[in-house]
């Protein structure tokens, strides 16, 4: 696959630019320069490319010829999936920010949290069918307890379950 532009992913931003009202009917290469956030030989080759023409020193593209080559159905596919992949990369970011906050709560574990049943749960969580409730003095308490009851659950879900069932008979 070739590279692809620098400017791509601003193509919508680009072509709305130039379908302003006051959009001039011919671009020299500053204006494709700042347009696009080429650099001088880069604005030249595009211009080239879109048959520009030189006026005296002034080399210039049509407007409307460069709004053709930018409504291009395939250059559009192109954009609009490079639109998605920068969307797609930034939600990933985003999550992976979340996770990392996350996982800098630090919840402090014994090894005898890690083989609980419902039986030993840590005193200030009382489980009962249809409630729970918990206790705690602080945020990090919360959290140790709710960890607590996790390990425990997964550890003696069987119990559980047939303690629910049980108290939902009719």
């Amino acid at each position: 696959m070739p590279d692809l532009p620098s400017w791509i992913d601003r193509l919508p931003e680009i072509t709305r630019a130039l379908e302003a009202p006051d959009a001039p009917p011919f671009l020299d290469r500053s204006a494709i320069e700042r347009l696009f956030g080429l650099r001088r030989r880069q604005s030249i080759s595009l211009m080239h490319r879109l048959g520009g023409y030189q006026i005296g020193k002034t080399f210039l593209v049509d407007r409307d010829v460069l709004l053709q080559f930018l409504r291009d159905p395939q250059r559009r596919r192109v954009a609009d999936g490079e639109a998605d992949r920068f969307r797609s990369v930034g939600e990933l970011l985003a999550q992976t920010q979340q996770e990392l906050h996350f996982r800098r709560i630090a919840i402090p574990a014994t090894p005898r949290v890690f083989h609980l049943e419902l039986e030993g749960l840590p005193e200030g969580i009382d489980l009962a069918p249809g409630e729970l409730r918990i206790r705690f003095q602080h945020p990090q308490q919360l959290l140790e307890k709710l960890f607590a009851l996790s390990q425990a659950l997964a550890n003696d879900y069987e119990m559980f379950e047939a303690a629910w069932t049980a108290a939902n008979r009719p």
